[in-house]
């Protein structure tokens, strides 16, 4: 199996177009957010935990408790990785494995690359296969302090400038 790693310098910067872009069809496509969606959606069903346009997950507000999507996906991921820093890490090479064995599933890029410990992790449970890892450099991304962004991006074999960034260099 061939996985991609797609980091990046925040939220919207592009990691999820990225990975739109190099996989052939969404079931090559995990996000280690979708595992926090997938518990958040068994809580609070009547919402859009899938949803991840940026501008829904920052003004989508739960009546429940006043917590944007955003918000509610930080606090369950840091809810869990506090009791086990390796929860979510284990819940996606749990899933590789069953797409790559029983499903014959080839290529998996995962979109949402945060943390160095859960990278390390998924690529040592995978250190036979083929592995790439591409950071996404946005300065427009809004700036995510409680993520490894800074830390990924000197782990990437690639860095990718995005096209919005390009078009403003040449404006200058």
């Amino acid at each position: 199996m061939r996985i991609i790693f797609i980091s990046g310098d925040g939220h919207g910067a592009g990691k999820t177009y990225l990975a739109k872009k190099i996989a052939s069809n969404k079931q090559q496509i995990f996000s280690i957010a979708n595992t926090i969606r997938k518990e958040l959606a068994i809580e609070y069903p009547n919402y859009d935990w899938y949803n991840k346009s940026p501008s829904f997950k920052d003004n989508t507000i739960l009546k429940e408790n006043g917590k944007t999507i955003h918000q509610m996906l930080d606090d369950k991921g840091n809810e869990k990785k506090s009791v086990n820093n390796l929860y979510w890490a284990q819940q996606i090479v749990d899933l590789l494995k069953y797409n790559r064995d029983s499903l014959k599933l080839d290529i998996a890029v995962i979109d949402d690359v945060r943390f160095v410990d859960e990278y390390q992790y998924i690529r040592k449970q995978f250190e036979h296969e083929h592995i790439t890892h591409f950071h996404i450099i946005n300065p427009s991304a809004k700036a995510e302090p409680m993520y490894e962004n800074d830390e990924l991006k000197a782990l990437a074999d690639y860095h990718l400038i995005s096209k919005p960034v390009i078009n403003s260099m040449k404006q200058k």
